[in-house]
């Protein structure tokens, strides 16, 4: 997404339901550094623990796209970099419809994934064996229902982001892209505002009357809002400047 995704001599490559998966050094290192606040409290040993399961629930967000991507006629392949991941899609299948389904995927075989987990642990009560098990089990529920729902947010070029910009073209706004640019500045310009007076203890009610507590992002996830806010306003510029339409708007440029 920001350019952290070229392939290294010291990437990890794999393959997986037979998808190839590549992952950038980055993502161990940000994943690392995602955990800190909570391995600070149950101990730096626990490290690995965290590791592996942002590790194995990110590859399962992307694997919920590559299956619905192959299922719609295209080959796929999986990179984990820095910033999470992607799965790529070669040829996207003209439906919009079919397109906001594969954006979708990822956060609902997560979401799916921690309904799983729950009901397991409920019935066999599994979690409460170890501590290792019981870590495992509460950042296996964190992840996999949190990132999820963030990854939701209308922010491109996460999927709630793309699942609006197809949104955008089922509705044949005049120029979808810059739509969803605009809206995605706005989103993650809240988000920042939320954020700062957070930290700053005002209280702003609009704001924290519509927004829930989870959405208060920390000063790490302010800073990656404000990267997504300056790549939506440079995406913002070339989608005014080429203004972009509905993909089935065959009317002449000088009806347009």
């Amino acid at each position: 997404m920001f350019g952290y995704d070229q392939p290294t001599a010291f990437d990890l490559r794999f393959r997986i339901f037979g998808f190839p998966v590549r992952v950038h050094p980055l993502f161990w290192l940000i994943a690392a550094l995602l955990g800190e606040p909570l391995w600070r409290v149950v101990g730096f040993q626990y490290l690995l623990v965290w590791i592996a399961c942002v590790f194995f629930s990110i590859l399962l967000h992307e694997l919920g796209h590559a299956f619905l991507i192959r299922r719609f006629g295209s080959p796929s392949l999986i990179v984990l970099t820095g910033f999470g991941g992607y799965a790529q899609m070669p040829y996207p299948p003209d439906s919009p419809w079919k397109r906001m389904a594969i954006s979708l995927a990822g956060a609902g075989i997560q979401l799916a994934f921690a309904g799983l987990i729950y009901a397991s642990e409920q019935k066999f009560d599994w979690a409460s064996t170890s501590l290792p098990t019981l870590l495992t089990y509460h950042f296996l529920i964190w992840i996999n229902i949190y990132w999820a729902l963030f990854n939701l947010l209308p922010i491109y070029p996460m999927d709630g982001g793309q699942a609006t910009l197809q949104l955008f073209r089922i509705l044949k706004l005049r120029n979808p892209d810059a739509a969803v640019h605009t809206f995605s500045i706005i989103t993650a310009g809240i988000l920042v505002l939320r954020g700062v007076t957070t930290l700053m203890q005002v209280r702003l009610a609009i704001i924290d009357d519509i927004l829930p507590m989870w959405l208060t992002p920390s000063l790490f996830m302010m800073l990656f809002f404000v990267m997504f806010i300056v790549y939506n306003y440079q995406m913002l510029q070339i989608a005014q400047r080429r203004r972009s339409y509905y993909d089935d708007d065959d009317s002449p440029p000088w009806r347009r």
